[in-house]
């Protein structure tokens, strides 16, 4: 399902944002990592295949 763009505000991973509930890798971002929007990055693999 679709969701509002958030991403991982964690330097180490990928600059891409999420805009899929069921995102694998959006799902393993924790809590206090995300941020709301794209943050200008480019959307994740998986969420642009649903």
């Amino acid at each position: 399902m679709k969701v509002a763009a958030f991403h991982s505000s964690n330097p180490t991973d990928p600059d891409v944002h999420h805009n899929q509930n069921d995102c694998v890798s959006g799902r393993q971002i924790p809590s206090w990592n995300i941020v709301q929007g794209t943050g200008g990055y480019p959307l994740c693999g998986h969420c642009a295949k649903r």
